[in-house]
């Protein structure tokens, strides 16, 4: 098994700060994309990517090369966030019935636009779909997430989940029919011919406060100008996308806390032992 990131794992154990630094690098952006897509807000997010990554750090001793690191973390990051509290647009039982009747609030605006709407269309548009996964049952929305997002095969879905893989494509192939149902028949990225457009949601979006958690997350993105190289999916074209390119391709938000930071704190407050 080609495991790109044994090397930073031995050095870990053998107490390299430098590799262990790396490794957390590496997988804090993995579990955060993966967290927020599933939690959808990104305080939660932010926190259960500490949470993981605690649970990662101290158990590296425990990996037995069964699979690759990454697939073991994801493993771990699946059975905590299934497992995460509720937020509380998850308690209010978000349902694509619903969601429906909030794309109709919506104005239209003009084609040529800000570079400042364009960012804010950005956010708008990882907020919605993102909201759009809620809909799905907690196993179903992270059997898209694993098989149509991160493309993991149908056996690694099924390990990683702790399911069969006959279990594991069935919950797959629902979650997808759900999503590419509505995305196809709502979403104007997912359709051109749907009237829905992110940026004639701004108003609305930013009036009842959805997306003013991605707006300061995304803050870093717009100072750099990297969110410029993430809006492919915000013009509609005659194509039908994939429902999972949107959020395959969809704005790539890192988290903005110091994971090693934290992890460092954590352990010098004798909270955790680490790589037991």
């Amino acid at each position: 098994m080609n495991d790109p990131h044994l090397d930073l794992l031995d050095g870990t154990l053998k107490g390299d700060q430098k590799s262990l630094k790396e490794l957390v690098l590496i997988f804090q952006e993995k579990i955060f994309g993966l967290s927020l897509k599933f939690l959808w807000d990104p305080d939660d997010a932010e926190d259960a990517t500490q949470e993981i990554l605690i649970k990662v750090i101290t158990n590296l001793g425990g990996f037995r090369k069964e699979s690759k690191l990454s697939t073991w973390v994801y493993r771990i990051a699946v059975n905590h966030l299934i497992n995460f509290k509720k937020s509380l647009l998850e308690t209010s039982k978000v349902r694509f019935k619903l969601v429906h009747s909030e794309l109709q609030k919506s104005q239209v605006v003009e084609t040529n636009t800000s570079e400042e709407t364009e960012f804010i269309s950005m956010n708008v548009q990882a907020a919605c779909t993102h909201a759009m996964l809620l809909c799905l049952k907690r196993n179903h929305r992270m059997a898209f997430l694993l098989g149509e997002v991160f493309q993991v095969t149908g056996e690694e879905g099924a390990w990683i989940m702790g399911i069969t893989p006959a279990n594991f494509r069935k919950k797959l192939s629902r979650a997808r029919l759900r999503m590419n149902e509505f995305l196809g028949s709502h979403c104007g990225i997912a359709n051109s011919e749907n009237k829905c457009r992110c940026k004639n949601r701004i108003a609305y979006s930013m009036q009842n406060g959805r997306i003013h958690s991605y707006l300061s997350l995304s803050e870093k993105m717009k100072e750099s100008g990297e969110w410029k190289n993430q809006t492919a999916l915000l013009y509609a074209s005659g194509e039908i996308k994939e429902v999972a390119e949107i959020y395959r391709f969809g704005p790539n938000f890192r988290s903005g806390r110091d994971g090693l930071a934290f992890l460092k704190k954590s352990f010098s407050e004798g909270k955790f032992q680490i790589l037991e």
